[in-house]
């Protein structure tokens, strides 16, 4: 790290704890001192990743096939250059396998032992791979190596000639178990994608320093297989072991389903990709909390985890950090297993990354949490103003039954946790999903419905399809249609958006909109929503 940078970071601590003393009265103590509190630990892990890029050019240097910038993509990833070392804890109360150091290697437990293969590799024991930040990075790069080599096959040189050609690499490098076959592939490819991602964009930020790279995501995956890592909704068939987009989603939705495999998303923003049946209940759930998690590893490895039919636990929803990508495995109707004695009324919601790392809470991860919490609460009726508005902890505390959004470390007989902790921003987050000023989603407006509305295949009401349930929800853009009046009020306009039972890109009559005119048709902010 640069002196500069670290003097300026302590400086802008010592400011806040004058900050602190000045406001020691006031009611927004708790903000300042959340900020204090963040501030101090991205200090701290940013002078602890001093010596990264060091040990990153030594891994290159030992295994000069690497192409550039893939190791301290991995590690950003997996652990966003924290060097994690998780606590010893009973396997059955685990989100996921659990993973350490720089790398976020495996070790067993369900998945690759990727600490003792990696520590055999570089000739270092596996405790040093686990303790050691240069020892778990260069562990890494030899995994990988290996992995590159594998895929190289009998050619000659092991260079590849474009970056994107790492994807198949990064698949097998995965970690995720022996496991094979089109549901195990899709959750490889994840992470590879997620890698590829994070290479394309660059990141420079509080010691991180990775070069965007000009990459063309087309070459790195074929075209089924880029449809599916973009697609908003997926079907995934265990008895036939595949993983398609679901174009026929639009005539199962209108109905309860029972099947996992015949399942509709309830939030349409998400991907749908169902747990193993055998870590969920299809017990009823009555849907009246939320609660919010960790994963304590990454998105595509808490996919995977959640499809092994081993793994006891599961999340109705996931939410990647890089872009806040949503992916639903369990239906808001059944039983997750993530918390315990109160799998039987919650909702369950997973963050990708860890709990202890203050840098973890991407914008585009919280909004897209609010946007994904503020539709559960409409939709089942809890109240959003009973969400948790104080302080985050770093160890188990217990809160009143009467906040019905709140963390996993909150809840009774849950004393090991403390998720999604001390870093969350729960001030901000209630803001969000109380009418805080919640941002549109790219392409998307944000309307407030009055009563649940009827949608149809056109702009019209010759073909219903299903319900857009009444609160706030998401619409893409409008369209000019029949006219639907009740008394003195009417609307010709006609929204096209993602219904709550039924397909996506259906129709509902701007006659609906909670806070516009006759024939107006406006989002929450006043926009006017672009025609379609």
């Amino acid at each position: 790290m640069h002196v500069h940078s670290l003097a300026a970071a302590l400086g802008c601590s010592l400011l806040l704890t004058s900050a602190l003393a000045v406001a020691a009265d006031r009611p927004d103590l708790d903000v300042l001192r959340f900020e204090f509190d963040k501030t101090q630990a991205q200090v701290l892990a940013q002078a602890r990743r001093a010596s990264y890029p060091e040990y990153f050019r030594r891994a290159y240097a030992r295994y000069p096939n690497l192409p550039a910038g893939s190791l301290e993509a991995i590690a950003y990833a997996e652990t966003g250059w924290n060097h994690v070392a998780p606590e010893a804890q009973n396997p059955h109360d685990l989100h996921m396998p659990r993973s350490y150091g720089v790398m976020g290697l495996y070790h067993g437990g369900g998945f690759a032992d990727q600490v003792g293969e990696g520590a055999r590799l570089i000739g270092r024991s596996a405790q040093q791979v686990i303790d050691d930040p240069q020892s778990n990075i260069l562990a890494g790069a030899a995994l990988l190596d290996r992995a590159l080599a594998a895929s190289r096959g009998e050619r000659r040189s092991r260079a590849l000639a474009q970056a994107e050609d790492l994807a198949p690499v990064l698949a097998r490098y995965a970690g995720y178990g022996a496991s094979s076959g089109g549901i195990a592939d899709y959750a490889r490819q994840s992470f590879a994608y997620g890698v590829l991602q994070t290479l394309e964009r660059g990141v420079s930020a509080q010691g991180v320093e990775i070069p965007a790279q000009a990459l063309r995501l087309e070459r790195a995956f074929d075209a089924g297989q880029l449809h599916r890592l973009r697609a908003p909704t997926l079907l995934i068939d265990a008895s036939a072991d595949s993983v398609r987009v679901d174009h026929a989603l639009a005539d199962r939705l209108a109905r309860p389903a029972i099947d996992v495999g015949t399942q509709a998303v309830d939030f349409g923003e998400a991907i749908w990709n169902p747990a193993s049946p055998s870590n969920y209940s299809t017990a009823s759930n009555a849907m009246s909390a939320v609660i919010l998690h960790t994963m304590e590893g990454s998105y595509a490895g808490s996919i995977a985890w959640f499809q092994n039919p081993s793994a006891q636990v599961s999340a109705h929803y996931l939410i990647r950090k890089s872009d806040g990508q949503i992916t639903q495995m369990v239906a808001e109707n059944r039983q997750a297993w993530h918390a315990k004695y109160h799998n039987y009324y919650t909702v369950g919601i997973e963050h990708d990354g860890r709990a202890a790392d203050a840098g973890n809470w991407s914008a585009a991860m919280l909004n897209a949490s609010a946007r994904l919490t503020k539709s559960i609460c409409a939709r089942r009726g809890i109240d959003c103003r009973t969400a948790w508005n104080g302080p985050g902890y770093d160890s188990w505390h217990l809160v009143p039954d009467s906040v019905r959004v709140k963390g996993h470390g909150m809840l009774t007989q849950n004393e090991n946790r403390y998720d999604p902790g001390k870093y969350f921003p729960w001030s901000s987050y209630y803001g969000l999903i109380n009418g805080g000023g919640t941002p549109n989603p790219p392409g998307k407006y944000w309307v407030d419905t009055f009563a649940n509305a009827t949608g149809y295949k056109w702009p019209s009401t010759l073909t219903p399809v299903g319900t857009l349930y009444q609160g706030t929800n998401y619409v893409y853009c409008k369209a000019w249609g029949q006219e639907v009046r009740v008394g003195t009020s009417y609307n010709h306009y006609w929204l096209k958006t993602d219904l709550d039972v039924g397909p996506a890109g259906a129709w509902v009559s701007a006659y609906y909109l909670s806070r516009w005119g006759n024939d107006e048709a406006r989002d929450n902010n006043g926009a006017v929503i672009p025609d379609c």
